[in-house]
């Protein structure tokens, strides 16, 4: 990944504190521009009463701009870090004034906390992070609640099932970490309940194809081989079922150090009835999770 600048949305909550923390040591390692972003919500429907609520905002900013200034020294005071930037944006919601400000400056990577203020925002669909996520054009880190800090990443778990997508997630992980770092590769099929699996007294596509499990191993040896990556520590997972259930299920009992998923980046309808399996995983998984776009607008 080329990261020159980094992108911290924040709402001085607790999370977004982790996750301030957790871009300045991704900063520091790549050398990159860091900047801390507040939005300033317009709540006010009245044409007439607005003129009088953006002065009021403009003094409240004045001020915002210098405490935001004491928040990231009080985040960063066992750190290093210099030369961080921060800017107050305004709009009628926090996602959307955060996705007009990409618009106009591209990042090369957002780092964002997965809820803030409430407890429950983890539980709602439709959240600040799960929308930055969903539209943003550039790579997300998301930081989960209470996860503890690591400079090193050790293990990394990559959902992979051989398509352009899961090859892009693979390389990352191959070029983020280095030679001491374990890859954990996991290749999960759909479950499907067929009679004609079932006539032959069988349950799963593995029962009907029990060579699955060493072809996948195989062929996933000979990708490491093509991106001279044949030396890295790998562990290959096959299993069936739901998804972004199995990943989660997965990713909580081994503890991975991070996740890296990727987003193609679509705005259909299945998208806003059901969201994708990566906005589930954000949702299930108490771990980092490094979201990639691979933009299919449909």
């Amino acid at each position: 990944m080329n990261i020159k600048r980094i992108l911290v949305p924040t709402d001085f909550s607790d999370t977004a504190n982790l996750a301030l923390r957790q871009a300045v040591i991704l900063a520091e390692k790549y050398k990159a521009e860091l900047l801390v972003l507040h939005a300033r919500l317009i709540n006010e429907n009245s044409a007439v009463k607005l003129p009088k609520k953006l002065a009021h905002l403009k003094l409240a900013e004045d001020r915002i701009d210098a405490e935001i200034s004491n928040y990231i020294k009080t985040c960063l005071h066992q750190t290093g870090a210099e030369n961080i930037e921060h800017e107050v944006i305004r709009g009628h919601s926090a996602y959307s004034a955060i996705l007009s400000f990409l618009n106009e400056h591209p990042f090369d990577l957002i780092v964002i906390g997965t809820h803030g203020r409430s407890n429950l925002e983890q539980l709602l669909l439709g959240s600040v992070t799960e929308k930055v996520v969903r539209y943003a054009a550039c790579p997300v880190l998301t930081i989960p609640r209470n996860y503890d800090l690591k400079n090193k990443i050790q293990t990394v778990t990559v959902p992979f099932d051989f398509s352009k997508q899961a090859l892009l997630a693979l390389k990352t992980a191959v070029e983020i970490t280095n030679e001491t770092a374990k890859i954990e590769l996991l290749y999960i099929f759909e479950k499907e309940k067929k009679p004609a699996f079932q006539l032959q007294g069988a349950y799963s596509k593995l029962d009907i194809l029990p060579e699955i499990r060493r072809q996948a191993t195989q062929r996933i040896k000979e990708l490491m081989a093509e991106m001279k990556g044949a030396s890295r520590k790998i562990s290959i997972t096959v299993s069936e079922g739901v998804p972004h259930k199995k990943i989660a299920e997965y990713v909580n009992k081994n503890h991975s150090d991070l996740v890296i998923m990727v987003s193609q980046g679509q705005v259909g309808l299945d998208r806003f009835l059901l969201g994708s399996t990566t906005e589930r995983v954000i949702r299930s998984v108490h771990r980092p999770i490094l979201t990639l776009k691979q933009k299919h607008l449909i």
